[in-house]
């Protein structure tokens, strides 16, 4: 398994520098049958709460879908308008809200995924977080080879003082 990262900087509308990462893992053969095998596509590998993110993509979705009802309804008809409203609407949040997620999944990276960055410096956190999380993604792809099979454990009991504060904490 392999990371590539190719990273771009240009100025934005407002004179300031953007930067970009782009990521995306190179897999072998065999590494490539046990993503499809155990379905690590799907898997998500770090997983971020953004109620921020939902909010203005619900925004969004909303003026676009005024935006656009209130133009066809007035060439058309309310019901077309009221149709291509809430497509439009729907398809501009999802797309806004994925474009700006957080939430990483292996298939993001099978495909190649874009990462904004607002500072050199986030782009090298960004950069050492996605080698991380990757590097344990194929720690799990390589402990998934001996997951048939029973594997027996040996629980151990514990002393009394040890045992009685493991209780109360819970783990």
């Amino acid at each position: 398994m392999e990371i590539l990262f190719r990273r771009d900087q240009s100025k934005g509308a407002t004179g300031n520098v953007k930067f970009k990462l782009w990521s995306k893992i190179e897999l072998d053969e065999n590494e490539a049958q046990a993503v499809k095998h155990y379905a690590f596509d799907d898997a998500v590998l770090i997983d971020s709460w953004q109620p921020e993110l939902i909010r203005n993509s619900i925004y969004i979705g909303l003026a676009v879908s005024v935006a656009v009802f209130a133009m066809v309804s007035a060439l058309l008809n309310f019901e077309v308008g009221l149709f291509f409203g809430l497509l439009a609407g729907c398809g501009v949040g999802y797309i806004y809200y994925d474009k700006n997620r957080e939430t990483i999944f292996v298939k993001d990276l099978l495909h190649g995924r874009y990462f904004d960055c607002a500072s050199v410096i986030e782009l090298a956190r960004k950069e050492a977080w996605l080698e991380t999380i990757t590097g344990f993604l194929r720690q799990v792809m390589e402990s998934a080879k001996h997951w048939d099979g029973t594997e027996a454990r040996p629980i151990e009991v514990l002393p009394k003082a040890e045992a009685k504060r493991l209780i109360i904490k819970g783990l």
